[in-house]
């Protein structure tokens, strides 16, 4: 093979040399200059900084909560994953120094459409800039493309406002809303509507929550702006059996206390079946009549979705440049994202509901020797059974079964607020003279 250099001179040769001598050395610090640049430390302190809102939405179904348990580990939650997303962003250095609010904490497995965050981060505008303003929404950091990169696939940021430095989260939200989706099963809707109408306005919740006495609750008050029950259009159940139409309970109010929303459907459910009047609710919101909550179980947490929350004067922002024409905006990604979700949940639903159709044609033998489908033999079983067991929905699909069914108002109950409280100082009383105790023991 004839090689190019073949008829070069010898200065030639040396001169070309030089030249590749001179290439390895200039890559080599590149790369040098690369790897310390990889490895040099963020540097926060050459640019401002502003408040700002964030909209979230999540899938809580594998999460222990919204609120951080301080666990990541053992105890992921929605605020652990948003807070990893941040730092790893460069936005916030550290949360405790960020401002940091939250809207609400939702439960271990609720879902969250509207929940919102305020906190300090990191601008676009360099510290070098001596102008007082803030940069425009257009002109900033793309937030929401930014932390939905970093996020997992069961969380998104849906939207950012700019906000005053003294914006709380949770002290300037006007109004929270949620939604509980729910099969009809042999419910009767009426009477569900009309219990729903007990619990609108001012009252004490103390019998539909779940009492901390470390908390120190004074107050038990809340307001119910509006509760109202509507069909879930766009799910197909046809041929599933009776009653696997679905419905919403749409419920409004200001603020919400601990566990609350899942202990008000679960008296409903109770309501639904014709196991309690609707004036149940009425009662158990006189805390003269009813001072302490009678012992039923909460519904479950599956199908409860913080579904919004209200602010005055926020003006979101849902794409990187809101005010210009993008072939792929941050709202269109965002909505790809979850129709792929939904299509594989879809696929899911539909598969199982061919088992049940199947299933729902199987032959079952009656007491007078007739055969009856599966699907007649649930449309003809009532709530109570033929040997007198009660069945009770419990949402998300869960059911409990009992023997014999005894009214809410005649059921054993809790501990008086009161009396909780009196109990929880003296644990606590005697927490500290043990912990004293032993102080001496370990000084002598």
């Amino acid at each position: 093979m004839t090689s190019r250099y073949q008829e070069s001179t010898r200065e030639q040769l040396l001169a070309r040399i030089q030249e590749l001598e001179k290439q390895v050395a200039l890559e080599k610090k590149s790369k040098t200059h690369r790897k310390e640049y990889k490895n040099r430390p963020f540097d926060m302190a050459k640019y401002t900084k502003r408040k700002i809102a964030l909209r979230v939405a999540y899938i809580g179904w594998e999460y222990s909560g919204y609120a951080s348990q301080h666990e990541p580990d053992r105890l992921p939650t929605i605020e652990d994953m948003l807070f990893k997303a941040l730092i790893s962003c460069k936005l916030v250095e550290n949360i405790d120094e960020s401002d940091y609010t939250r809207c609400g904490r939702t439960d271990k497995g609720v879902s969250g459409l509207g929940q919102v965050i305020g906190i300090i981060v990191r601008s676009r505008k360099l510290a070098s800039d001596p102008s007082p303003e803030l940069l425009e929404p257009s002109e900033e950091f793309p937030y929401i493309d930014t932390l939905n990169r970093m996020l997992p696939d069961d969380i998104r940021v849906l939207s950012w406002a700019p906000v005053e430095e003294d914006f709380s989260a949770r002290f300037h939200c006007t109004a929270r809303t949620y939604k509980y989706f729910f099969n009809r099963g042999k419910m009767d809707l009426d009477n569900l509507r009309k219990a729903c109408t007990y619990f609108e306005g001012r009252h004490d919740f103390r019998n539909f929550c779940k009492m901390d006495p470390s908390k120190n609750v004074l107050s038990y008050e809340r307001v119910i702006l509006s509760m109202k029950i509507n069909p879930v259009q766009y799910t197909l159940s046809d041929g599933v059996g009776e009653g696997s139409d679905f419905y919403e309970v749409v419920l409004k109010g200001t603020a919400f206390l601990w566990h609350q929303v899942r202990f008000m459907m679960s008296l409903l459910f109770l309501v639904g079946q014709g196991l309690e009047e609707p004036e149940i609710v009425r009662d158990l919101l006189d805390v003269e009549k009813v001072s302490a909550k009678p012992d039923f179980p909460m519904a479950s947490d599956l199908p409860l979705v913080l579904y919004d929350c209200e602010f005055q004067g926020l003006n979101w922002t849902y794409s990187f440049r809101d005010n210009v024409y993008d072939p792929l905006p941050s709202s269109y990604r965002t909505y790809l994202h979850f129709n792929e979700l939904w299509v594989q949940q879809m696929v899911r639903s539909i598969t199982y509901q061919n088992y049940l159709t199947m299933v729902g044609e199987f032959p079952v033998k009656m007491p007078d020797d007739s055969m009856k489908t599966v699907l007649d033999f649930v449309k003809d079983r009532g709530v109570i059974g033929p040997t007198g067991m009660a069945t009770i929905p419990r949402g998300g699909g869960k059911e409990s079964r009992l023997g014999k069914y005894k009214t809410v108002l005649e059921r054993p109950r809790c501990d008086t607020d009161e009396l909780k409280k009196e109990k929880f100082e003296v644990r606590k009383k005697r927490k500290v003279e043990r912990q004293e105790k032993a102080a001496l023991l370990n000084a002598e």
